[in-house]
């Protein structure tokens, strides 16, 4: 229990100095998963801010990317061989790939910029 909190009080300060992400060897995961900060905003018109996220990969190339939003909401966006195909949010969604990064909007005013490392297939 004592390694658990220290890991954890390790992992927050390591968050909170803003690493973009970090490969994660979750306990329960293959070693695949990630975790780290990613910038998002969660309202039109608002500043990107970083947030939380984790990435979980499964065998087949799929993801699901969770997002802590500001304000204490989570979003999760789906997809596979590098493109976000879907969310758990009734808004519209629309995604561009670029060069390093995926921006994924979710209209009306929801919008993630995705290091492509963390989407990409094996």
């Amino acid at each position: 229990m004592r390694i658990m909190a220290i890991t954890t009080l390790a992992l927050g300060f390591t968050l909170s100095l803003g690493i973009p992400a970090i490969a994660a060897n979750v306990a329960g995961t293959d070693g695949q998963d990630s975790i780290g900060n990613l910038p998002c905003s969660a309202q039109e018109g608002q500043l990107l801010s970083d947030c939380h996220f984790e990435t979980l990969r499964k065998e087949d190339g799929s993801f699901t990317v969770r997002v802590l939003l500001p304000g204490g909401g989570i979003r999760y966006l789906y997809g596979a061989d590098g493109k976000v195909t879907g969310t758990d949010s009734t808004g519209l969604l629309a995604s561009k790939r670029l060069k390093n990064k995926t921006i994924v909007h979710i209209r009306p005013g929801e919008m993630f910029e995705i290091a492509n490392e963390l989407i990409d297939g094996q």
